[in-house]
């Protein structure tokens, strides 16, 4: 089989771009479906092998050398797009996720901050007996605590959940239901 060096001078390169970019190209294109890229891809194979002109050898045909350094880089070009989606398809997820929990953070922060104004317009009494209801107190122990009777303790409840629910709700009248279910799950123990 002969050896040869594929490009001696610039008459050869040019020679070589001549009479191969077409049909290269036209691979590439089949290959890939985009023809800005099919035209990339030959360019980029074109300039690689000016770069190595001295140290490249042909042992058989300059078209089959020329066919396989094209494949190598179609295969390359589809490694990279593979890459380059999936590290798009991971950063969109990192950031539904991040999105999710900057959203959960400002929910929470709001709904601590609205809870933080309801209470305060609450009687001082009604404060108390949220404050020991949430730190798992019982009624009876919150009672105690109070120095009230059990039974005033279980009225002031009641009338604290009632009140805190019609601030809730007229503060924010769109979300009523949801709010309505939100302090069910926050109050009752």
């Amino acid at each position: 089989m002969k050896s040869t060096l594929l490009i001696k001078d610039i008459s050869d390169f040019e020679m070589l771009v001549n009479t191969h970019t077409d049909k290269l190209t036209q691979t590439a294109f089949l290959k890939i479906g985009n023809l800005q890229d099919a035209e990339d891809l030959v360019q980029d194979l074109f300039v690689n092998l000016w770069i190595k002109r001295e140290f490249i050898v042909v042992h058989g045909s300059v078209h089959n050398y020329l066919y396989v350094a094209l494949r190598n880089k179609i295969m390359n070009y589809f490694a990279k797009a593979k890459l380059h989606q999936d590290v798009k398809n991971r950063l969109a997820v990192n950031l539904e996720i991040m999105d999710l929990s900057l959203v959960n953070l400002l929910i929470e922060k709001d709904l601590n901050t609205l809870f933080s104004e309801i209470l305060s317009e609450l009687p001082a009494h009604m404060q108390s007996i949220f404050k020991l209801r949430n730190e798992d107190f019982t009624l009876k122990e919150i009672a105690i605590a109070l120095g009230l009777a059990e039974q005033t303790v279980k009225g002031y409840s009641a009338e604290m959940h009632r009140r805190i629910k019609e601030m809730l709700i007229k503060r924010h009248p769109e979300f009523a239901r949801s709010l309505t279910a939100l302090l069910s799950f926050l109050l009752i123990k």
